[in-house]
């Protein structure tokens, strides 16, 4: 790596791991640099606007510049370049099929999928809405919305099979237990005898954006590699949730 390239990144990283503006003096110590050479890659940061002086104290501190560059990527960033990657490789590790929804109206609305090879497979089509209440990805989405939304799913219940849940107090418990492992189940209530398992997406702000879900027959989904499939499914919502911008406060782990 070019050294002053290198050492203007490490010192643009000094100075935004401080809480407070640094003199001169104290950067040179810590980065093991020469005053003057220290003090000529402030000046640069400072012309270019990455970090600036105060000139009472004549101490340095960063500028937003960097969290601005970073805003204006996170807002650029797509949801489907993001996230297919990491479908494919859900699916090529636990040989199921893997779906992508986002939230519309009161439906999980497929954006992407990856199918498995497996005899039974959820097999849907991209741009398929289906009522939020009744897959594992819609309930992943609804558990951290506004009560707004499901208000919009609760209006467009229809039953599938004998397992969908069709009334409002059977859901928000369901919501309720989705909340308290971190993970939304399908037990069979879009089609007989498929599952999922269904995982939230964050933006940069917290808030839900998307949803990733493994499904496939039920023994495969919800039998004895059911905490095993969480863990890969949970990862893989944690890792497209990062490069979406979110910074998780801790990484919690879905309860089995």
């Amino acid at each position: 790596m070019e050294q002053t390239v290198r050492k203007a990144l490490l010192l643009i990283e000094a100075l935004s791991s401080s809480r407070d503006p640094r003199r001169l003096t104290d950067l040179s110590r810590q980065m093991g640099l020469t005053k003057p050479n220290v003090y000529r890659l402030l000046s640069t940061l400072c012309e270019l606007g990455y970090a600036q002086k105060d000139p009472v104290s004549s101490q340095y501190a960063p500028t937003l510049k960097l969290w601005e560059m970073g805003s204006r990527l996170v807002q650029d960033i797509d949801l489907v370049a993001v996230a297919h990657p990491r479908l494919r490789k859900l699916c090529e590790d636990t040989g199921e099929s893997v779906q992508l929804t986002v939230f519309d109206a009161g439906f999980a609305v497929y954006v992407d999928k990856v199918d498995s090879e497996q005899p039974i497979k959820a097999t849907t089509n991209i741009g398929t809405r289906v009522p939020a209440t009744a897959i594992s990805t819609g309930k992943a989405m609804l558990a951290w919305m506004p009560a707004e939304a499901l208000d919009l799913a609760i209006a467009n219940l229809k039953r599938f099979t004998p397992s969908t849940h069709m009334n409002r107090k059977e859901i928000e418990a369901d919501l309720e237990r989705t909340r308290a492992r971190g993970y939304a189940v399908n037990a069979g209530e879009y089609r007989g005898g498929v599952c999922g398992v269904g995982f939230p997406i964050r933006d940069r702000m917290g808030t839900v954006i998307a949803a990733i879900g493994i499904w496939g027959a039920e023994e495969n989904i919800l039998g004895p590699r059911k905490e095993a499939l969480v863990q890969m499914g949970a990862e893989s919502a944690r890792e497209i949730s990062y490069w979406m911008g979110y910074i998780a406060p801790e990484a919690a782990t879905p309860k089995p």
